[in-house]
């Protein structure tokens, strides 16, 4: 084609990709563009991460690196501009009513044909991996996908730390000695086996509670250190009660191995440590995963950032969202600095910030800010908003937790009174302790209301007992599971005969 051409097809590719997600902000769109090279992007809260995410994914799969892109496919002619053009001339139509008619317009006019000519080196779904901080938001991001991409939507690699490093174990665990059938041991799991250990070293679990030697085992696993690592740290300092929980774990990660059984913490230290030790085990994930974006970055941990930083080293296509206001997980291990540190790490990365917000008025977000810009060690962004100045901030300084609760329930019927339905009002409260001067004050003002929460299905007793069984016909190996089974329901085999039996196998 001539020049000309040349640049009537780059303003074309430009002007319907930009329509393609037109109904972003400028930032959004940028974040969304930027599709090489690393890259971080801080989102504040209700400033549509989740949006930017998706459309990010969206943006690779339909068109690849073309939006920042200057060069023209040599397979595109003058009938095919003219083909762009009509598209352009129906989107454009469509622009004013909203991204839906947007989207319509596009497939009313085959919007394959439109997005081959204007895309460069899309990936394949399956060679994204969108990590996410919990199922449900993965499930989330899958669904969303489908319904804007369809079935390809789905085949994208999209889970949580954990469960892409069960899948990474399972197929490649061998060459660390794991059998593809391992069990993963939950906290309640992990527990019984300390108890078991701390009687085998005849230590007090009043003195070494169970919960609270987990804590400092998945502390070191986190921060990817051996049980040698953690002795000979121990040793050095010459604290006594840290050399014998060095001991347990030592005890404790043995009887796993035993078990063919990971626990939580494993799951991303053992995967760590399975690519440090088989480069080509490496090799194979980074050559399979081209683009890379993880979520809530500001909550991850030594390990999860190792992890991060080994798949991405091959393309270097990274992108994590994050907020560094948000961070609340430090007592998990997460390390702020993840995020503070992100440009010297990752050499030439972009940082984008999203601080418009859509969730709250300006009165809200003037107050978060006023209370975020004290926070140290902080990039620094200001959200606001175009909903609106909205109602004061109401703040109410409580005697005590049933003077609160008190005044939570005469708010919520003064509110009532004046119109408002019951399901109109939420009490959010940070643990659930909190729940029981709530609840009690409620039943007395006789306001109905109705607990989120509550035991987790998995907590269940009895659903423990199927997984105990399962997991034991799935792993024989597996002598915790075995153990909770052998007398559920009663079949008379006592302590003894079960101790008797572990001292045989």
């Amino acid at each position: 084609m001539t020049n000309e051409q040349n640049e009537r097809y780059l303003r074309l590719r430009k002007s319907l990709i930009e329509a393609r997600f037109s109904s972003m902000n400028d930032r959004q769109r940028e974040a969304v563009f930027a599709t090489e090279g690393p890259l971080l992007i801080l989102a504040g809260a209700g400033s549509g991460k989740t949006t930017v995410l998706i459309h990010r994914i969206a943006n690779l799969l339909l068109y690849g690196r073309a939006a920042s892109s200057e060069s023209v496919p040599f397979y595109v002619n003058g009938e095919d501009l003219e083909f762009l053009e009509t598209v352009q001339k129906a989107v454009g139509a469509a622009k004013d009513k909203g991204a839906a008619a947007v989207a319509e317009a596009f497939a009313a006019h085959d919007e394959e044909r439109a997005a081959k000519l204007l895309r460069e080196y899309p990936p394949e779904p399956w060679q994204i991996l969108a990590i996410t901080f919990t199922n449900k938001a993965a499930n989330e991001l899958r669904e969303r996908l489908e319904r804007m991409l369809g079935e390809r939507g789905r085949e994208v690699a999209a889970s949580t730390f954990h469960s892409a490093c069960v899948r990474i174990l399972r197929a490649d665990g061998d060459r660390l000695g794991y059998r593809p059938g391992f069990t993963i041991y939950d906290a309640d799991d992990s527990q019984r086996v300390v108890k078991n250990v701390l009687k085998d070293l005849n230590l007090s679990d009043r003195n070494f509670p169970p919960r609270t030697v987990l804590s400092v085992i998945g502390q070191a696993k986190d921060a990817l250190e051996s049980p040698r690592e953690f002795a000979e740290r121990a040793q050095g300092a010459g604290d006594f009660r840290l050399t014998k929980i060095a001991a347990i774990y030592e005890a404790y990660q043995r009887r796993l191995r035993e078990a063919n059984a990971l626990d939580f913490d494993d799951l991303i230290s053992q995967t760590v440590r399975l690519f440090s030790e088989f480069p080509d085990v490496l090799e194979k994930y980074q050559h399979r995963w081209k683009y890379i974006m993880v979520d809530e970055y500001q909550d991850t941990n030594r390990s999860q950032f190792e992890l991060v930083r080994m798949l991405s080293q091959a393309h270097r296509n990274l992108c994590v969202v994050g907020d560094d206001d948000q961070s609340i997980y430090r007592f998990r291990g997460a390390t702020i600095e993840n995020i503070l540190s992100f440009e010297e790490t990752f050499e030439g990365a972009r940082v984008i910030r999203l601080e418009q917000n859509y969730r709250s008025t300006q009165t809200i977000l003037d107050a978060a800010n006023h209370v975020i810009e004290h926070n140290r060690g902080r990039k620094g962004k200001t959200l606001w908003t175009d909903a609106g100045a909205g109602e004061k901030v109401a703040v109410y300084h409580a005697a005590d937790e049933r003077d609160e609760a008190r005044e939570i329930a005469s708010r919520i019927e003064r509110s009532h009174a004046a119109g408002h339905a019951w399901r109109d009002h939420a009490v959010l409260y940070r643990i659930n302790a909190q729940s029981q001067a709530i609840e009690q004050q409620m039943v007395l003002a006789g306001v109905p209301y109705k607990v989120v929460g509550g035991q987790r299905f998995f907590d269940r007793k009895e659903v423990r007992d199927v997984i105990a069984n399962l997991s034991v016909l799935n792993n024989p190996a597996d002598e915790l599971r075995l153990s909770r089974i052998l007398n559920e329901p009663k079949r008379g085999i006592g302590d003894a005969t079960v101790e008797r039996a572990r001292e045989i196998a």
